[in-house]
This record gives structure tokens, C-alpha cells and sequence, in this order.
């Protein structure tokens, strides 16, 4: 892991929900894009049935309905096939990882057991470190402070979109001269689990 981490893979990762709660409530669709930084590579999405309707709060976010997540795969499923998209080793990055780590982490302890070990990155924080004094740090606030274009919000790989480039941006902030290996990186800027 000593290549500059311009050179390097990452994977930003959301999940959209039917509430808050990691405990009371269900994932309804994962987004992953693997990308490098500045160039999106590969992309996975994939709706997950929460084995309950989906509560008209959480559509009225996210507009996911209960016949969008028909017929789709249950959480165990879905997180095999998100596990079979990550590569070892790989950093990911969220925009706030506690909300999407919360609902991810069982299982994907269970399928990939590297997973607690993969480096974490949170654009939410390193861009409160990156660009202070910004009026609101979510993701929708953030991409509307930066022009980030992209396809609407609260859909996972939409989502995803924006977090990789938020996450440029934080990377042309805290490293101008491209100086910055990936190790220092993970070393200096990773989020603590």
C-alpha cells in the first residue's frame, strides 16, 4: 500500500433505508463504485427486500416503493454479491460510515471476513477538516456547495457518485502536489472504526 494514492483503487459504498435505526429497520438498496480518483471504473446496485413495506417516510426520501424491492434479494444475498464486487484491502469510503457501517457490518463480517480490516475514509468528516466554515456538511449540502452534477439524491449509486467526488475533492485539498501515498493516507485520514 506504499503507491501514490493517486494511482490507487477505492470504493465508495451507500446503503438507503427504511429508517434510521440500524436496529428496527432494513436496508432496501446497496450502491458500490469502484473508482480510481477522478475516473468511476465499475458500478454495483442492487435493491434488497426488507421482508416488510416499506414505511411512506423513508419513500418520500428515497422513492424506493415497496413493488421497486419486489422480488429482490434478501440482505444475505445482496451482501454476498456486494462482498463478490470488493476486492481486498480496498479503501472504501462513505459519507458518514457509522449510519451505513451500522447497517452493513454483521453481515459483511460474516461473508468477507476482511472487512473489518478494509481502511475506511468519510468524506462527511474530511470534509469538515478539508473545507471549513461550509454551511451544512451533508452530502446533498456538499454537493450543492461544489456544483457536484449528478442524477438526483438518496439513491445508493447516485449517492455513491457524489461521495467519490467529494472525496476528489478532499484528495486535491490535503494532497495539491500529488505527493501523498496511499499508506499516509490510510495513516493520517482514515476513519477510526
Amino acid at each position: 500500500m506504499d503507491k501514490s494514492l493517486w494511482d490507487s483503487g477505492f470504493v465508495a459504498i451507500d446503503v438507503e433505508t427504511t429508517g434510521l435505526s440500524n436496529r428496527w429497520d432494513r436496508i432496501v438498496e446497496i450502491g458500490a463504485i469502484r473508482f480510481t480518483p477522478g475516473s468511476e471504473t465499475e458500478s454495483f446496485q442492487t435493491f434488497v427486500s426488507p421482508g416488510r413495506p416499506i414505511p411512506s417516510e423513508a419513500v418520500a426520501i428515497h422513492g424506493i416503493t415497496d413493488e421497486m424491492v419486489e422480488g429482490a434479494p434478501g440482505l444475505s444475498e445482496a451482501s454476498i454479491a456486494l462482498a463478490s464486487f470488493l476486492k481486498d484491502e480496498e479503501p472504501m469510503v462513505f459519507h458518514n460510515p457509522s449510519f451505513d457501517l451500522g447497517f452493513l457490518d454483521a453481515n459483511m463480517r460474516a461473508i468477507k471476513g476482511s472487512w473489518n480490516v478494509m481502511p475506511v475514509f468519510d468524506t462527511c468528516g474530511l470534509a469538515r477538516k478539508a473545507f471549513p466554515g461550509i454551511k451544512g456538511y451533508s452530502l446533498v449540502a456538499l454537493a450543492r456547495h461544489f456544483g457536484l452534477s449528478g442524477g438526483g439524491h438518496h439513491r445508493a449509486l447516485e449517492d455513491c457518485r457524489y461521495s467519490a467526488s467529494l472525496f476528489n475533492l478532499i484528495l486535491e485539498a490535503i494532497d495539491g502536489f500529488r505527493c501523498m501515498s496511499l499508506k499516509d493516507l490510510i495513516l493520517d485520514y482514515s476513519f477510526k472504526r
